[in-house]
């Protein structure tokens, strides 16, 4: 038995080993002279659409020389291909981010010419998760409004990414249709926030009418949303209900209205921010100094004047004395004069503010 198992090493083991490791190797090298000679391929496909994406999207040729170059340009490069593609669309993006007027509406003529669209399109219809938000962000970069068509029936999609950026990518598109925000995710709500202010930043759409309803809305995120939103245009008619905020159970809003009251000028938080100090946490206090520095009448004033000689906790103390220099720098050179420690925070943060 000790010999035939010996003799099937030697005879059919080793070889078969011998074999595939060959066969490795060969596949190695194989995948290595590809992809070297894929690579040089797509670097000077890469470096052509480069030229003339760019050259198109800037030149004010007529209608049908400007179909013929896109149409020889479609018979230069392997467009059939995915990652052709994917490469002419990320290009089309970063040029549309850099031109403006008549230069960017050539990039979405372009997308179309290409039938890039339609790639997009199907991506949007993949049922790989990925693929689908590929598509979508292609729609939401380059501003293609059909797109709309496309994304809209994902509004309400069970997965909460995908909802999330086909909400984003609908608000801007639709250039302010407001519906899509009751339908964020509550869990990627600061993900949400951030991108839709960065929608109203980039596309400059006119405030929603809705806003008035969101800050009665008992979901944090869209009473988020609704404080940044009204502080992003100015809106101050809601006054009363941004500081009533102030006592919400949410921590990271009472943050974010604390902000508010201070963007927005709201005097008549003076009250509210004085009575809740002490109730809050240290980062929540701090920020609520700072406030009243900015929005804060003689009550404050005398109240800081108090309250600063005897402040124990440092970082309290110091935020009390920056405020107060803001409203009345006479009276903090009074209180300095009698408190060395006060005349310290006074010196430091003057010669950082020269």
């Amino acid at each position: 038995m000790e010999h035939f198992i010996l003799d099937l090493k030697h005879y059919y083991v080793i070889p078969v080993f011998l074999i595939l490791a060959l066969a490795l190797i060969i596949i190695l090298i194989s995948n290595r002279i590809y992809y070297q000679y894929n690579f040089s391929s797509r670097y000077l496909i890469t470096r052509k659409s480069h030229r003339f994406l760019t050259e198109i999207a800037l030149s004010k040729s007529d209608k049908n020389k400007f179909n013929q170059k896109i149409a020889k340009f479609k018979s230069e490069v392997p467009i059939h291909k995915s990652w052709c593609k994917e490469m002419l669309i990320e290009d089309l993006i970063k040029i549309k981010s850099i031109l403006k007027g008549k230069a960017s509406e050539n990039i979405l003529l372009i997308y179309e010419k290409l039938d890039l669209n339609h790639y997009s399109a199907s991506l949007v219809r993949d049922f790989r998760k990925y693929k689908k938000c590929d598509g979508i962000y292609h729609f939401h970069a380059l501003g293609y409004k059909p797109g709309i068509t496309f994304i809209k029936k994902y509004m309400l999609h069970p997965n909460r990414v995908i909802r999330s950026n086909v909400n984003i990518a609908y608000l801007a598109l639709s250039k302010g249709d407001w519906q899509a925000v009751g339908k964020f995710p509550i869990k990627v709500s600061i993900i949400a926030t951030i991108k839709v202010m960065d929608v109203l930043h980039k596309e400059k759409i006119p405030r929603p009418a809705q806003i008035d309803l969101w800050i009665q809305s008992p979901d944090p995120m869209i009473l988020k949303l609704a404080v940044m939103t009204m502080v992003f245009y100015n809106y101050r008619s809601k006054s009363p209900e941004i500081i009533k905020l102030l006592r919400h159970e949410d921590k990271a809003l009472r943050i974010d209205v604390i902000t508010a009251i201070k963007d927005l000028y709201l005097e008549a938080a003076e009250e509210e921010l004085l009575s809740l100090l002490y109730n809050e946490t240290l980062d929540i206090q701090l920020e609520m100094i700072e406030a009243l520095g900015v929005i804060g009448s003689e009550k404050t004033m005398i109240f800081l004047k108090a309250e600063i000689p005897k402040q124990d906790t440092k970082d309290i103390k110091l935020k009390m004395v920056q405020s107060l220099n803001n409203l009345d720098p006479v009276g903090l050179d009074s209180l300095g004069n009698q408190d060395a420690d006060t005349q310290k925070m006074i010196n430091h943060f003057r010669k950082l503010a020269l």
